[in-house]
């Protein structure tokens, strides 16, 4: 009987990835997660909106990266050596998408089981709730578990896919495939030109 309840036990039990954002805990469900990197530099997105701050091209995908604490309506923080980007693939509408997720630093990995993730209660706030899978009760504190198929709005979706579908532009190559070449000297030109 006791074996049988703690092989159930484990069974109930799903990983979360645990960050910090403005001094709170946060988590997402690990599935979603392809990789955690080390934040760098963002290039801007014109007209985009203030919480995504740019696109990296990560092997040659182009990755709109948010950072989460002004989606959650908190203030920005300082990037430190421990800000990281979290990248994450969602769904949205039966598409699943791929962002980055600025965040101030990552943690751990946490076994948490569904009878100690609560409903959030209902008591305002319902901008930043909708945010919000549920509470996760660990020993010494409350975690917010987040829903970040629920970051996305369609004119985000949008944005994601005019990135997709456009061509990568010569600074993302240049940045993420090989630096450029040394220039060459004006004899050292008219030779390869003669050799062509």
């Amino acid at each position: 009987m006791t074996d049988h309840t703690a092989q159930n036990s484990l069974v109930d039990k799903d990983k979360y990835l645990a960050f910090e954002l403005n001094h709170a805990s946060y988590s997402i469900n690990i599935s979603l997660v392809k990789e955690i990197m080390e934040y760098v530099e963002v290039d801007p997105i014109p007209m985009a909106p203030e919480f995504i701050i740019g696109a990296i091209n990560l092997r040659g995908e182009v990755i709109p990266v948010f950072d989460l604490s002004l989606r959650l309506g908190k203030q920005p923080q300082d990037i430190t050596n421990r800000t990281c980007i979290i990248i994450a693939e969602c769904q949205f509408n039966a598409q699943e998408i791929t962002i980055g997720l600025k965040v101030d630093m990552v943690t751990k990995v946490l076994d948490i089981s569904s009878a100690d993730i609560d409903a959030v209660p209902s008591i305002g706030g319902q901008f930043q709730s909708r945010f919000v899978l549920g509470l996760a009760k660990l020993p010494d504190k409350l975690m917010t578990i987040l829903d970040i198929s629920k970051i996305l709005t369609l004119d985000d979706i949008k944005l994601i896919e005019d990135l997709n579908n456009a061509e990568l532009t010569e600074d993302f190559d240049n940045e993420d495939e090989s630096p450029l070449p040394p220039q060459n000297s004006e004899e050292d030109t008219a030779s390869e030109v003669s050799h062509e």
